[in-house]
């Protein structure tokens, strides 16, 4: 059975598509895609963090009693966060955002822009630091597959986004044209100094978490927009995949899953901009523990099927 989206939207910006089109990858061809007739979604690969029912709960419970902001110490921080303020409330005018109500049309345009430029610090970061490691032909510390781990999670928001909204062209000029200043601008960044990249990071990823913290309580709000046109949303499988949701799971669960992941990566991104760049990796235990995690999920699921 098909599932059903509840709103359409009207707009310059974005236009509205069922979760169930499965959209091409690559360009019209007259040749047979090799993946044409299996399934439309598959297990990713590179392992993320599944937050837990209850651990979801509790984080998202401590955030709403007392937002996580790291303090500007010295004058660098303070320049960072002032420039992503400036970034943030630049952009929810050219959005139309309104924190109190807010409307699908400045959402949907709101999480494809932020989504498509989050995936690149971790890149960036992560590349500068692979070919440090092959220059001084010696190991990074853990920090890469961190960094990897990000971009990841952060593409893959998008592309669970894009089961659901498909942007118009003004959206993907948008993109194109932010991510080549954007990237560009990380790269020399980093290569200056990797600290003030990660705590820019930091200060966004907060900004970011601010977002999805809105549309979960709007979500649940009977009197605001948000709940009248997306509480019957369906979460797409791309989503029920890469979280372990049930099949019933809905929108709100995934943004759910969504704010945590973008909760982390602030704490990540802060942590990094406090050490020094030849520290350890702390998170490097997490990523074992997901992959081991992961793998008896498919064991589990394996065995259930046969």
């Amino acid at each position: 059975m098909l599932r059903r989206t509840c709103f359409v939207l009207r707009g310059e910006f974005c236009r509205v598509t069922p979760p169930e089109v499965n959209s091409s990858h690559f360009r019209l061809s007259h040749q047979k895609h090799p993946l044409q007739g299996s399934v439309k979604e598959w297990p990713n690969p590179t392992q993320n963090h599944v937050w837990g029912e209850q651990e979801l709960k509790e984080t998202l419970e401590k955030e709403a009693k007392e937002v996580n902001h790291f303090k500007p110490k010295g004058f660098m921080d303070r320049i960072i966060y002032a420039a992503v303020q400036i970034c943030y409330h630049g952009f929810n005018f050219i959005t139309g955002f309104n924190k109190k109500d807010p409307s699908t049309k400045s959402l949907i345009y709101r999480v494809l822009i932020l989504e498509s430029i989050a995936g690149c610090p971790g890149m960036v970061a992560a590349g500068v630091r692979h070919f440090r490691s092959l220059r001084r032909m010696e190991r990074d510390g853990g920090w890469i597959h961190t960094l990897l781990e990000e971009a990841e999670n952060e593409r893959m928001h998008l592309l669970v986004f894009m089961r659901l909204f498909s942007p118009g062209l003004p959206t993907r000029a948008a993109v194109i044209l932010l991510q080549g200043v954007v990237v560009s601008f990380l790269v020399a960044l980093y290569c200056i100094n990797p600290a003030w990249v990660h705590r820019f990071v930091g200060y966004l990823e907060e900004t970011a978490v601010q977002t999805y913290l809105t549309i979960i309580e709007k979500l649940q709000d009977p009197t605001k927009q948000l709940y009248k046109e997306w509480k019957d949303l369906q979460a797409p499988l791309i989503a029920i995949n890469y979280w372990r949701l049930p099949e019933d799971a809905t929108f709100l669960d995934v943004v759910k899953q969504i704010c945590a992941d973008e909760m982390h990566h602030r704490d990540v991104n802060h942590q990094f901009a406090s050490m020094h760049r030849s520290d350890f990796s702390p998170f490097v235990e997490r990523h074992i523990k997901d992959q081991v995690s992961a793998i008896h999920a498919a064991e589990s699921k394996g065995s259930t099927s046969k």
